[in-house]
């Protein structure tokens, strides 16, 4: 059984994939915050994340927070993926930090954890279909998650890098950069 879930579960993955090539984005002007604010409550809301520390920090000047042009659904797709995954590889005890900051032309988004973090053989793969990193053979997922979200930031201009460590202090920070849509 647990080979049929991880099966539909790549199923699902894979057509989101699909979709993404295939897709017409509509562009409109998005909230980051009520973004990330509905990114967090989808999180928390997960049984299996039920009572982690989610900590979202949101540049409070200048206010509001700049807005960027996108595709909400797909924006939201992506952000939720890199929570999610910063809560699959931190023990429960451990909180999962969202930071947005902007410096008046783009919006940058951290989501950030203190897990494990990831071998530096592992960094240039990561955003491939179906890489999963040496830590991730254990954990369930597709390996299609990061080529998801690589590819949904892509569609928008935008650009994600990360940065890990496996030594004191350890964790993992993926960076995400998109344009301003004032």
């Amino acid at each position: 059984s647990r080979a049929v879930v991880r099966l539909t579960r790549l199923l699902n993955d894979l057509r989101k994939l699909a979709d993404l090539e295939e897709r017409t984005i509509e562009y409109a002007r998005v909230d980051v915050r009520e973004l990330l604010e509905d990114v967090v409550d989808a999180a928390r809301s997960v049984p299996a994340h039920e009572g982690r520390d989610i900590n979202l920090f949101i540049a409070k000047v200048p206010s509001p927070f700049p807005c960027v042009m996108g595709d909400r659904d797909l924006l939201v797709l992506a952000f939720y993926n890199l929570v999610d995954n910063a809560l699959k590889f931190t023990s429960v005890n451990q909180p999962v930090e969202i930071r947005a900051l902007e410096d008046g032309r783009s919006i940058f988004v951290e989501v950030a954890d203190s897990g494990t973090g990831m071998q530096a053989d592992d960094l240039p793969k990561i955003f491939e279909d179906l890489y999963r990193g040496s830590n991730a053979r254990g954990t369930e997922g597709s390996g299609l998650g990061l080529a998801l979200v690589s590819r949904i930031i892509a569609l928008h201009s935008g650009k994600i890098i990360v940065r890990s460590r496996q030594d004191d202090p350890h964790g993992t920070v993926f960076t995400v950069r998109l344009a301003e849509g004032r």
